[in-house]
């Protein structure tokens, strides 16, 4: 598109100052300057780098300044060898480590260079050089930390502000994978690169392909000022480096083993049956010494397990029920390297990963399975030419992904072809029938090629680079295409038992007890996109990605290190930008034709054909979407070395761009496009709401005929379950069938139908980005003790958030005809809908009209089903002719243009922010303590505060709403992910004489949860009920509350308190659109309380105390006791050892809750005050209510926080 736009951006970016090192995505390096006793510069001195473990070597002379800088160099054990004449020759043993700068200023002796002193620079050293915050791993820590399940992205759990996340939590094809939580904003989007290469997984986030932890060899995260050749992402960055052969053969075979039966811990009191069988090894070694070397890995882990269920007792029939869930995957990974000419470095990766898992998506019955096929090779080259050095990149990697329904085999399946959920707010108290999410195929492509250089000159060293990603997305998704989803709860239980006259209620029986309350219907087709892709016709996305760089690194002095730069990044279409902007002409002609009368409803009536369509929300919305090319990220920061040169102060300042995965650009895509095979929803979304939907051929559909019998849609959503679904299957199918018929039909979901612009990129889009900076220390306490303390700060504006600038349901938009109609319709009966009506009350909208109804049983409900009533509720947020109604027929509170639907953009107005005290001390040494042979501990400590503006919370980079449309920043609060206190530790000690000891341990705060009017309870009437601030959102933050303030600023001991001020300053109160209907003269105040149009009472507290989302705890333990084969087959040496190990997980068996299906990171007890059941912040405290939140395993290997596994490792290591 604009491919060569990149080259041009970096002409540009060459001109101006720079930032960084002589380090790179692609390895580490080392740099520093010469001198003699005096600290006078030596130049001219000779600096040789040796590797130890493969032979490689690079020498370079120091400048005249005594400076040098050499890399990238692949991670490993060096020996730095420094000569110059008339000083002694100078040996330092030290490491490289992946993304780091090695500190190399080293002080020369008077003496023979023939003379040499030898030193030992230690294996973790302050950073003299680098202004970010970062760590590394090193694979001896890796392979010491207890891991349950080996997954190579559980490692940085240790690091502070980290919190490892499910996969599957994200998306159903994500089960099985893990996820990395930096700086308090989901993993989604957490940048993960291998080998220098991404490997993340651009369409609903986190890694692509699992990798061995066996096959890792070192492990950067990034937290804060990441290196300017870093990749997209405005949170953390992760870089991995595969382990390499060296001149020795090195490897492992080894077999992990759990089972329940073994040492676990139950799981609300019964034991699942769980078995895991983990196995794999390693092999690397020299094909030609010194030069040629390769590396292989293959892991195998055959996983049987079930989950509990987690069924409400309100069913206490299906209570102790599980959940099968078995898990299956392999990795395997080979990689040559080979020490070419001229000091070239060359090698290439191949990996493969099978990925097979059962999986509910955290909704019990409802299961599938997934399976994914990742293929991927890399390769690289690396070499230095005197003071410039060359680095290049290419890999490709494919994805492919498959779902599918296994529900029939499940133990329950109430409703066989329907999804049936009795729900609380929006968690499942028992939800059975086909998976929603199958059948289901993702597919994904990366095509990658990058160039980094340097050039030293001087005290400085520039860098510069350039890369290039194609990137293809494709498949379908054919939501509910396997059957309707229907939702009851509560608020939909019947007084009388399937409806029989006398019969008491029955809330333990989801069929006979309960009416619908929402009912979703999928068209049976399932792509999102117009485009080709992976050999189908339909469903590809496509991406260019580029970024270019150039980056300066001043030693100013020898303490001192300046940095300052600039990265150029772009990413093409990631919200829809190759779409044109759509004209009126692209209404549709029959619902908006002037020549049959509705000229009133037509928004373009009397403009020309090619007046934008989007235009008509405001003039801001015509034209195609903004394309940005113009992401320029400068960096800025210094690195400071006392003279005592073992501590280092460092700040940095930069500003960091974000992607966009590709779910988000689908998504929006569809109400774009006029016709094609594309999903869609009936009547948008909910059908009991209108009551009624448009099939693709233009019909109407508001009821079904099952063996003659007919039933209405309104009939239906008010009936018992049981009687209800034969006709709700048959509203299903007739709406696939007419779907099915012609693929390439009219979309209905398209905008010129339904001028609903929900969901759509508005067309001022912008990239995301973040301003972040970090200020702190890092000090030497003593040899192989590091302690570093850090202020990370990181604003993240530009978010794409939904705001309706139609304002959909707005109390100040009243239209009262509507109203008035509204109030009619309820009053009169209607036979072809088979609606009674009040037939002996006067018809009309009068006060004796509307007095009759109430005291014939109608309620704000009964008003609010026949138009009394948002847009959005009343209409589905389309308008009201898509709906086959005039506007005088439509929503009574339509929005500012009543002619339109909802115009919920995604536009560029979200923001969160994150501000942390981090403090890390890590030590590695030999005997530090009489008794112990080494020991190597990581202990982090994180004080935080997390806040974001999106109704979404920590997951901002998926689509999230507003809570007020008015102002879309009004209430910006915690953030779901906000744990104000995180304590994490992690390494191991050998004791002499006795076993090694591997421990992880994390100690979290609590986290906080939103308190809401609850508006679940029905779907309509909402906007009277609980819209407090009048915007047309229903569900508001209790009123003086923000965002996450449960738990912070209202204690479980203020609640009670908080609802008992509220039932008497708010409940009974009119809302902004009660107080519409009053001031028009169309109801009193009087009447709209008998019609319980009011805000209504918050449920009381059951006991004095509320439930409290309690703090997560955790502490993983393994012992094992080496043994040296050699030592009774001396024919092996002490290389060969054999390690029989024990691992405890959750040893200490703590309680930790969740929710989303036992999810540790999403807070136990939902914050809708007016659901007051088990998992509600004002329901019930006692045992068995908190229990029944507690987290268990999820799916693949993930287990944060459920109760106690052991596991029984032995491993054979040479």
């Amino acid at each position: 598109m604009r491919k060569f736009f990149g080259v041009g951006a970096m002409a540009v970016v060459m001109s101006v100052a720079s930032y960084g090192q002589n380090v790179s995505t692609n390895g580490g390096s080392i740099q520093g300057t010469i001198t003699d006793p005096s600290g006078a510069a030596v130049p001219g001195a000779e600096v040789k780098v040796f590797g130890t473990d493969t032979g490689f070597s690079r020498t370079l002379k120091t400048d005249g300044a005594g400076y040098y800088s050499i890399g990238p160099l692949t991670p490993g054990a060096y020996k730095v060898t420094v000569s110059s004449a008339g000083f002694q020759s100078l040996a330092v043993t030290t490491v490289i480590r992946v993304g780091t700068t090695t500190p190399g200023t080293f002080k020369l002796s008077l003496g023979q260079s023939s003379e040499t002193v030898e030193v030992n620079a230690g294996s973790i050293q302050v950073n003299a050089d680098q202004p970010g915050v970062s760590d590394v791993l090193t694979s001896q820590q890796i392979e010491s930390l207890p891991i349950n399940g080996r997954n190579f992205l559980d490692v940085a759990q240790i690091e502070p502000g980290v919190i490892l996340q499910a996969g599957g939590s994200f998306d159903p094809t994500k089960a099985g994978y893990s996820a990395l939580s930096v700086g308090g904003v989901s993993g989604r989007t957490t940048r993960i690169l291998l080998d220098g290469q991404d490997i993340t997984d651009e369409t609903v986030g986190t890694t692509i392909f699992n990798v061995s932890q066996g096959a890792i060899g070192e492990f950067q995260l990034n937290r804060s000022t990441q290196d300017v050749s870093g990749d997209v992402t405005s949170t953390g960055q992760v870089l991995v480096t595969t382990k390499t052969g060296t001149n020795g053969f090195h490897g492992e075979l080894f077999y992990n083993f759990q089972d329940s039966r073994a040492l676990f811990a139950t799981e609300f009191g019964s034991q699942p049956p769980f078995q895991r069988n983990q196995f794999g090894g390693s092999l690397g070694g020299p094909i030609i010494k010194d030069k040629l070397f390769f590396f292989g890995n293959l892991e195998r882990i055959k996983q049987d397990a079930a989950q509990p269920a987690g069924v409400s007792s309100t069913f206490s029939q299906y209570v102790g029920l599980n959940v099968p869930s078995p898990y299956r995957e392999t990795y395997s990974t080979v990689r040559l390297d080979y020490n070419g000419p001229k000091g070239g470095h060359y090698f290439v990766r191949a990996n493969y990963n099978v990925n097979a898992v059962a999986g509910n998506f955290g909704e019990q019955f409802e299961t599938y399975a997934n399976r994914d096929n990742t293929p991927g090779i890399a390769g690289g080259v690396d070499y230095q030419f005197g003071r410039f050095t060359h680095s290049f990149r290419g890999s490709f990697e494919k994805f492919h992904n498959l779902i599918s329904d296994t529900s029939s085999t499940a133990a329950v399946n109430l409703l066989p072809g329907i999804a049936y959920q009795n729900v609380v707010g929006t968690s499942p108290l028992l939800s059975t029938g086909p998976n929603v999410d199958a059948p289901q195929g993702t597919f994904q492509s990366d095509k990658q090629a990058r160039y980094d250089g340097s050039w030293t000159k001087g005290t400085h060293t520039i860098r510069y680079g350039y890369s290039i990603n194609y990137i293809l997305g494709g498949g379908f998704a054919n939501f509910f295409g396997l059957g309707p989803r229907l939702r009851t709860n509560s608020a939909t239980l019947l007084a009388n038992c399937g409806n029989v006259a006398g019969a008491a209620a029955c809330p333990g029986d989801p069929l006979n007890g309960y009416h619908t309350s929402s009912l979703i219907i999928g068209n049976g087709l399932g792509y999102f996109t117009e485009n080709p892709g992976f050999g189908a016709n339909f469903g590809g996305v496509h991406d260019w990605r580029e970024g270019a760089y150039v980056a300066d690194s001043w030693k100013a002095t020898p303490n001192l290190t300046v940095s300052a730069g600039v990265r150029w990044s772009v990413d093409t279409d990631r919200a829809n930008q190759d779409l044109p902007g759509l004209p009126c002409s692209a209404l549709d002609a029959t619902q908006y034709n002037t020549s049959v009368g509705n000229v009133a409803d037509n928004p373009c009536a009397g403009a020309a054909a090619t007046t934008s369509l989007l235009g008509l929300y405001g003039s801001q919305f015509a034209g195609q979407v903004h394309q940005p090319y113009g992401n320029f990220a400068p960096q800025l920061g210094l690195a400071y070395a006392l003279p005592d040169h073992v501590t280092v102060l460092r700040a940095g300042i930069g500003i960091f761009f974000e992607g966009d995965v590709f779910n988000n650009t689908t998504n929006a895509r569809g109400a774009l496009l006029k016709a094609g095979p594309f999903f869609a929803e009936a009547a948008n979304g909910n059908v009991c709401g209108p009551g009624q939907f448009t099939n693709p051929d233009g019909s109407i559909t508001n009821s079904a005929t099952v063996g003659g019998q007919t039933m209405t849609i309104a009939q239906a959503c008010a009936a018992p379950v049981k009687q209800a679904a034969p006709f709700i299957l048959a509203l299903s199918q007739g709406y696939q069938t007419a779907s099915a018929k012609n693929p390439v039909s009219p979309n209905t979901s398209f905008i010129g139908e339904t001028l609903n612009a929900t969901g759509v990129y508005g067309a001022p889009y912008r990239t995301p980005y973040s301003e972040q900076w970090n200020f702190g220390l890092q000090r030497e306490l003593f040899k192989g003790a590091v302690l570093s303390v850090d202020y990370v700060h990181n604003s993240t504006l530009k978010v794409a958030q939904e705001q309706d600038v139609n304002h959909v349901g707005a109390a100040r938009y009243l239209n009262t005809t509507a109203a008035t109609n509204a109030i009619a319709a309820t009053l009169a009966p209607n036979a072809a809908a088979k609606y009674a009506g009040y037939p002996t009350c006067p018809q009309g909208s009068s006060a004796a009209s509307i007095n009759c109804a109430i005291a014939n049983g109608a309620t704000i409900d009964t008003f609010a089903q026949h138009g009394l009533d948002s847009g959005q509720a009343y209409l589905g947020g389309a308008s009201a002719a898509n709906n086959g109604d005039s506007i005088a027929n439509g929503a009574a509170f339509p929005g500012a243009n009543a002619k339109l639907g909802s115009g919920a953009f995604l536009l560029p107005v979200g923001r969160s922010g994150y501000d942390a005290l981090q403090v890390v001390f890590r030590e590695q040494k030999s005997h530090p303590v009489r008794g112990i042979e080494r020991s190597n501990v990581q202990i982090s400590y994180n004080l935080s505060r997390v806040v974001s503006s999106s109704f979404g919370g920590s997951d901002q980079f998926f689509s999230n709403s507003s809570w007020d449309n008015d102002n879309p920043n009004a209430y910006i609060g915690r953030a779901g992910l906000d744990r104000k206190h995180q304590v994490s530790f992690g390494g191991s000690f050998l004791v002499k004489h006795g076993p090694e000891v591997g421990v992880i341990g994390h100690f979290y705060s609590a986290l906080p949860t939103s308190l809401t009017l609850d508006n679940t309870a029905s779907s309509v009437g909402n906007i009277f009920q609980s819209d407090l601030t009048g915007d047309g959102t229903t569900g508001d933050l209790a009123p003086g509350t923000l965002p996450g303030d449960y738990m912070h600023r209202v204690k479980p001991g203020q609640l009670g308190a908080y609802i008992n001020n509220f039932n008497q300053v708010y409940a009974g109160q009119l809302t902004p659109a009660g107080k519409a209907l009053v001031a028009a003269g169309i109801f009193n105040s009087n009447q709209l309380t008998a019609l319980n149009g009011v805000i209504q009472s918050l449920p009381t507290l059951p006991q004095a105390v509320a439930p409290a989302n309690p703090m997560f705890r955790q502490v993983d333990v393994t012992f094992s006791y080496p043994i040296r084969i050699g030592r009774y087959v001396h024919t092996l040496g002490d290389s060969v050892l054999l390690e029989p190990k024990i691992a405890f997980y959750n040893v200490g068996n703590f309680s930790n809750y969740g929710n989303d299906g036992g999810n540790p990171n999403v807070a136990p007890f939902g914050g809708d005050l007016g659901t007051p059941g088990v998992g509600s912040v004002n329901g019930p405290n006692d045992f068995y209510s908190v229990d029944s939140q507690r987290v268990t395993r999820q799916s693949g290997t993930y287990d944060q926080g459920a109760p106690r596994t052991t596991e029984f490792q032995l491993r054979l290591s040479f």
